[in-house]
């Protein structure tokens, strides 16, 4: 059940939803037809597909997608090696290089700790909030 809350929403909310759902038209171009924001006409169609996910448009569901291939494609800095000589190389290349960053911060840390002995001031952050 819809429950309208504004003047405009009374009058337009159900034409904009009948020519998304009836005639198949997108946000633009019901945009043109209905004096309301494509923002106003984003959310009510937003909301609507949300109460009734049948009616998700192909587009969406290929933006959906797309959505998806992106994160999982951003989530993997390089391509996978699929020998197995290249994923032993991986392997230590990935183990030095860990090992060369815990070094330096146990040095990065070992040098805050000097500098705090020597000039007697505070330099890490402290925990909590200030009261």
């Amino acid at each position: 059940m819809v429950k309208y809350q504004t003047e405009k929403q009374r009058l337009y909310y159900d034409k904009v939803i009948s020519l998304y759902r009836d005639k198949h038209m997108g946000r633009t171009r019901i945009e043109k037809i209905i004096p309301v924001s494509s923002w106003t006409i984003s959310e009510w169609i937003r909301n609507f597909v949300a109460e009734n996910p049948s009616y998700k448009s192909q587009r969406m569901k290929q933006a959906e997608e797309r959505r998806k291939k992106k994160a999982v494609l951003e989530s993997v800095d390089s391509p996978v090696p699929s020998d197995m000589d290249s994923l032993k190389a991986e392997v230590a290349r990935l183990r030095k290089a860990l090992k060369d960053e815990s070094i330096r911060a146990d040095l990065y840390n070992e040098i805050i700790n000097v500098a705090e002995e020597q000039f007697k001031i505070p330099i890490r952050k402290k925990a909590g909030t200030k009261q």
